[in-house]
């Protein structure tokens, strides 16, 4: 979200170079997007855990001859867990490609104002 934040930062400045308008960015402005996709982050996994916790299970994978347990396996799963990942992946994987999109958009701006090209490499 901090690169989303910084392309959409910079590409509003630069849109409204191009209509000759003079704008004035403050920190709260720029923070509105990141906060926006923090607490979707925060909801998502709350509500997973309200829902359907993680549940621990341990699986013995061999047992010595007094039939002790030798070597364990263990993992955290849920019922549902694949429709809040794939939730967490819409809104992370879908910023990212926004982030992706602005970035190349921006690829032309001069590099004392913007490192999108490097944002761009980054991601892609």
């Amino acid at each position: 979200s901090a690169l989303f934040t910084k392309t959409s930062r910079i590409k509003q400045i630069m849109r409204s170079a191009s209509k000759f308008k003079r704008i004035t960015l403050t920190a709260r402005d720029v923070m509105k997007p990141m906060i926006a996709l923090l607490f979707l982050n925060i909801i998502v996994l709350s509500v997973w855990t309200a829902l359907d916790p993680m549940q621990y299970k341990t699986i013995v994978m061999g047992k010595d001859r007094f039939d002790r347990p030798e070597e364990t396996y263990g993992m955290c799963n849920s019922r549902d867990s694949y429709i809040y990942v794939a939730t967490l992946g819409v809104i992370n994987f879908g910023t990212a490609f926004y982030t992706l999109m602005q970035a190349y958009q921006a690829r032309n701006i001069s590099t004392e104002l913007s490192e999108s090209i490097y944002i761009f490499r980054v991601l892609y």
